[in-house]
C-alpha cells in the first residue's frame, strides 16, 4: 500500500500504525509534526493549514510513490491534515513500513523534505503579538495584523 490522503479529523497514530502494519516488516517508522507553541522566538497560539487540496493530494501521493520507488518499499502511508490546530494538534503524518530501518528512516525524512517544499500547503501561523503569517515552503508570504 503506497497512499496519502488529506483530512480534517485528528490525526490517530496508532490506527495508521495498525493499518499500514505487515508481518514481514522489521521496521516501522511513524513521523509526527506536531503545532508547537512557539516559531523563531514568537508564542505561536494555533496554525490553521489550508491548501488546493487536489492539487496538495495529487503532489502528496506524488511524493509517497517516488520515494516508496526509490528505497524499494512496498508501504508508505503519508496524511496531512488542514483546518485549525492547536498547540500539540498533529498536522501530518507519514509512516513507513519495511523489512529494515535504515531505508524506512531515510524515505521518512526524504519524504517531509519533499513536502515542504513541493506541496502546496499554506500555513496560517497565529501569533501571541496579534500578528498573522502565512507561510509556504517554510517562506513567509504575508504578514497581516491578528484578527
Amino acid at each position: 500500500m503506497i497512499t496519502a490522503r488529506l483530512t480534517t479529523e485528528p490525526i490517530d497514530a496508532n490506527a495508521l500504525l495498525l493499518e499500514l502494519g505487515h508481518e514481514q516488516d522489521g521496521a516501522q517508522v511513524l513521523f509526527l509534526g506536531n503545532v508547537r507553541n512557539h516559531h523563531q522566538g514568537r508564542e505561536v497560539l494555533r496554525i490553521d493549514y489550508e491548501a488546493y487540496e487536489p492539487m496538495a493530494l495529487k503532489e502528496l501521493q506524488k511524493i509517497a510513490a517516488d520515494v516508496a520507488r526509490e528505497h524499494k518499499l512496498e508501504r508508505v502511508l503519508v496524511v496531512h491534515r488542514f483546518g485549525r490546530h492547536e498547540i500539540g494538534d498533529a498536522s501530518i503524518a507519514v509512516v513507513i513500513g519495511s523489512p529494515h530501518r535504515a531505508p524506512a528512516f531515510e524515505a521518512a525524512k526524504e519524504i517531509m523534505d519533499r513536502v515542504k517544499v513541493d506541496v502546496p500547503i499554506w500555513k496560517k501561523e497565529h501569533f501571541a503579538d496579534g500578528t498573522i503569517e502565512w507561510v509556504l515552503a517554510d517562506k513567509l508570504v504575508k504578514s497581516e495584523p491578528g484578527e
